[in-house]
């Protein structure tokens, strides 16, 4: 072994080598800090004590972003690969694991919340000694998440692009127009054009039901007249409850009020919008025994939910 190589064996450590993974893929000291739960000090002196170990700058700072020096390019080449042979090699434990203990961990956007923890439940009365941790978030959220390599697989309202990914539909989610039942237009066959002077729920920026109703109604060249922008499917259904204005959303979520006959989907034509649930996960993911039958019963879920989702708007 050359001898550099064996100072930096013996006198790095993991913790360090993550640390400043982090900081060259971010530029910045804060965002690494932030990332690994760290105070920005720790992370300067973890720095600090690698780049003495190697007695060479690793790092540049230019305004307020850092950039690597050449000897950080060639250890951030090192380290990235070792980090990453750490992963694959912690996921093929777990595989091996079963469900003798361990953890799945999960993200969802935030309409697939209302399917998903009935799904785990069943899932965790089955396997008790496996814990699931699942986090709901919007389309931005899970993006920067599946980039960062943080759960097993996810859940999105469409395929990620421009990232590494396996995805497949999971459940149709079709997006329909919505209301209250005892709105005027309920049972009326209408076009968009009806609706230009009706208030208009409208999702937050960010969520990917709100670009794809944005991109629909572009092509229909309708422009809603927006009475309140709320965040989140639950401020979405209280919204229709409390007979604020109409919406476009997703007819799954909303399926036990449209059953009760407290929100009703209006005849619109070019609606519904046909969208699915996408099942997706980075490539060379290695799954756990867990992971993998959680996900088989999602697809029998996603199924199921198929099945109501098109009786009812048949």
């Amino acid at each position: 072994m050359p001898e550099k190589e064996s100072i930096l064996a013996r006198n790095a450590t993991l913790r360090q080598l993550q640390v400043f993974e982090s900081i060259a893929r971010n530029q910045s000291f804060t965002k690494a800090a932030k990332e690994l739960h760290l105070t920005q000090p720790t992370v300067s002196m973890q720095v600090k004590k690698l780049s003495e170990v190697l007695d060479a700058p690793l790092f540049e700072q230019i305004g307020r972003k850092v950039y690597l020096t050449p000897a950080g390019q060639a250890l951030y080449e090192a380290a990235e690969a070792i980090l990453i042979k750490l992963s694959m090699a912690e996921q093929k434990i777990d595989h091996l694991k079963g469900f003798s203990g361990g953890s799945v961990k999960l993200s969802v956007i935030s309409t697939a919340q209302y399917f998903v923890p009935k799904v785990i439940q069943e899932f965790t009365q089955a396997y008790p000694d496996v814990t699931v941790l699942m986090r709901v978030g919007n389309k931005e959220t899970l993006l920067d998440r599946i980039a960062k390599n943080k759960d097993d697989f996810y859940l999105l309202g469409q395929p990620p692009e421009g990232l590494n990914v396996n995805s497949d539909p999971l459940a149709i989610n079709p997006l329909a127009f919505l209301a209250n039942a005892n709105h005027p237009l309920v049972g009326k066959s209408l076009s968009v054009e009806d609706l230009k002077d009706e208030p208009f729920l409208m999702r937050e920026t960010g969520s990917g039901i709100r670009a794809q109703v944005e991109k629909v109604f572009h092509d229909f060249n309708y422009q809603p007249r927006v009475k309140m922008v709320l965040g989140g499917n639950e401020a979405i259904r209280l919204g229709l409850l409390q007979n604020l204005g109409i919406t476009v959303a997703s007819v799954p979520t909303m399926m036990n009020e449209i059953n009760r006959g407290e929100i009703a989907i209006l005849k619109v034509k070019g609606f519904p919008i046909h969208r699915y649930w996408y099942l997706a996960y980075p490539n060379g993911k290695v799954l756990s025994i867990a992971a993998e039958e959680l996900i088989k019963l999602l697809k029998i879920e996603g199924k199921s939910l198929s099945d109501q989702a098109f009786d009812k708007l048949s």
